[in-house]
């Protein structure tokens, strides 16, 4: 699909966003091709929404250390 603006918190930019996201889903990682085809989706995703992949990947780190993502779960920054 065509590029958004960087930064545009719109509709259709959260549209376009999940669309990205959804065809994350139909991806064959273990194939060359597939690891590639997602390499350059989450690129996109990091450019209209910054910090979303920086975050996705810190909360995966957590939820393999055992914490939980619930926010009743959470503790507060000290």
């Amino acid at each position: 699909g065509p590029r958004r603006a960087a930064g545009a918190m719109t509709t259709d930019n959260d549209a376009y966003l999940a669309d990205l996201m959804m065809q994350l889903v139909g991806l064959d990682l273990t194939s060359g091709d597939g690891r590639a085809g997602a390499g350059a989706i989450l690129r996109e995703f990091e450019v209209l929404a910054r910090g979303s992949v920086a975050g996705m990947r810190a909360g995966l780190a957590r939820r393999r250390a055992g914490a939980s993502l619930l926010a009743e779960a959470r503790q507060p920054d000290a």
